[in-house]
């Protein structure tokens, strides 16, 4: 079964937070104690207090706050400051500016790199991105991109950061070791919110101008999926284990929640106020979102179901079980069956393992001794097979059309090549089909498609290099064909046909580097070319046989 249940919840009715003039921006501390709110209008940054959901302090900045980041040690806040064209440094023990960085040029969005040694801010005028070290506080590389960065997101191993240009539609990707513009990837509308999952795998992009959230695959840089019916999305935040989305979209003030385990929308929240930004705790527990139009932040609660709700009847598939009034869980219950084993880590999260079953069931929680409550629905799915797939070998560019086939994969999400994933371009339960990945290597590659309930991979995709033809062995024969030629050269071992004089011939291979053919009739006597097509490009040597 592949069905999906939508979890109903009732969501509570959100605190209000009221704050400074036209706010923008806002960005939680690694605790979750607090959120830092930028007000564009009235040049300040409001605290919040996550407990009490008030605002304990407001701090001035320099003109036009627009982008805040916190460093990963949560000691200082940076705030971008489009007006004055500077970045405030915030010491959040004493919630007080300690230094204004200058130099920037109408910066908007910036964000800290995980080791927390640098800040790269969209210097919106300059058509830069300009790099701060927080050892020194000074600008020390600006790096030229194209019109009009926006924001930016760095990825969790600090290798790359994500740029959304609004002015020439791109996103680009900067290598952040040598701080080099590495790839420019075109196709979006107006680009302005992104966010990187956990894993580094995926980077979320708003398409403010698309109405639609586009997915780029990191290690391919290049969108593998699109989720449309976001009116004017702006920004974007994803939880911290990469379940969910929550899309401001200021079309119609509305918070979209998007599962991103089904890939799909699960409900649309109304009654926000030109929504711009968005912030989640850490524990995934609260979201705040900040409302441009009526200059309030609202607190929503996270919403409530089962994380994935699939896997195999195997069992052993970690779900995240996500709600109210949870801390005092006692059991997790897959239908009649206890969890394999599960772990309650706050008041609004449980992690389970789901034990081996046969088909699909409630999941109840108990509560204390005596309550148990129903918290969502698993289905059990059977487990995925590849039968085989039908092509085995291929150039080391990629690009070819590669079909698999088997049972059960209708929930494709990715097939690897060794360690590149690559989104299914077409998905059925009985095959699957993808376009082959690049390769840097000549070499076997082993291929793993990866379901809802398993991975599953017992073939093998060999990348070639471009064959070659060294010599043909004898040179020489009569035009009645008939004649065994010995073909040596590079890369043979794939061979798809061989042609002699443009007729094909009878061949087999026997290695990497040797074919045996015997020719074809020929017309006429005179030379004829040689030619060995593989599964990675065609070679001919010209001439190199004389029929006789």
């Amino acid at each position: 079964m592949n069905a999906v249940t939508k979890v109903t919840e009732q969501l509570l009715l959100p605190d209000v937070i009221q704050v400074g003039s036209s706010p923008i921006y806002a960005a939680v501390t690694p605790n979750g104690q607090r959120v830092y709110v930028t007000n564009f209008g009235s040049s300040s940054v409001s605290v919040i207090n996550t407990a009490t959901h008030t605002v304990i302090t407001t701090i001035a900045v320099p003109t036009g706050p627009w982008g805040t980041a916190i460093a990963p040690d949560g000691l200082h806040a940076y705030v971008a400051s489009f007006g004055a064209s500077s970045v405030a440094v915030i010491d959040t023990a004493a919630n007080t500016v300690t230094q204004v960085i200058t130099g920037l040029d109408k910066p908007l969005g910036l964000a800290v790199t995980p080791d927390g040694s640098r800040v790269y801010v969209a210097s919106q005028s300059g058509n830069r991105v300009d790099v701060i070290s927080t050892a020194t506080n000074t600008v020390t590389a600006s790096i030229p991109v194209g019109i009009g960065p926006r924001n930016v997101a760095i990825t969790p191993n600090g290798a790359e950061v994500y740029v959304t240009e609004e002015g020439t539609n791109t996103v680009r990707v900067i290598d952040a070791t040598t701080n080099t513009v590495t790839a420019v990837l075109t196709g979006f509308t107006f680009p302005r919110g992104v966010a990187v999952s956990p894993d580094g795998e995926r980077v979320y992009v708003t398409d403010y101008g698309g109405d639609r959230l586009d997915v780029i695959d990191t290690s391919i840089h290049s969108v593998v999926d699109t989720y449309t019916g976001l009116l004017i999305p702006f920004g974007v935040a994803l939880t911290s284990d990469g379940l969910l989305a929550y899309v401001a979209c200021d079309g119609n003030d509305s918070v979209a929640v998007l599962d991103l385990i089904a890939r799909k929308t699960l409900t649309t929240m109304p009654g926000f106020h030109a929504p711009s930004w968005l912030a989640i705790t850490p524990d995934n527990s609260e979201i705040y979102v900040v409302n441009t139009g009526n200059e309030t932040v609202q607190v929503i609660n996270a919403s409530a179901g089962v994380y994935p709700n699939v896997g195999p009847m195997s069992g052993g598939t970690p779900v995240t079980i996500v709600g109210q009034g949870l801390s005092n869980t006692t059991a997790v219950r897959f239908g009649c069956l206890p969890a394999a084993s599960f772990t309650v880590i706050n008041d609004h999260e449980v992690r389970a393992v789901s034990p081996l079953f046969v088909s699909d069931v409630k999941i109840n929680a108990t509560l204390g001794q005596n309550t148990s409550r129903t918290v969502g629905r698993f289905y059990y799915l059977q487990d995925s097979v590849m039968t085989g797939i039908s092509r085995t070998s291929g150039p080391l560019s990629g690009g070819d059309t590669l079909t698999v086939t088997g049972r059960g994969l209708i929930t494709t999400s990715e097939v690897r090549f060794g360690g590149v994933s690559v989104t299914p371009s077409a998905v059925l339960d009985d095959r699957v089909t993808v376009t082959v990945p690049p390769a840097q290597a000549p070499g076997p590659a082993p291929v793993t498609v990866v379901t809802r309930s398993n991975s599953y991979g017992r073939a093998v995709y060999t990348y070639t290099n471009p064959p070659g033809i060294s010599s043909v062995t004898p040179t020489s024969g009569p035009t009645s064909g008939g004649t065994p030629v010995l073909i040596e050269g590079t890369a043979l071992a794939f061979t798809q046909t061989v042609t002699i004089g443009g007729t094909q011939a009878a061949f087999g291979v026997i290695s990497s580097t040797r074919v045996a053919a015997v020719t074809p009739p020929a017309a006429a006597p005179g030379p004829a070319d040689v030619t060995v097509t593989t599964t990675s490009g065609t070679a001919t040597a010209p001439g190199v046989f004389l029929y006789t």
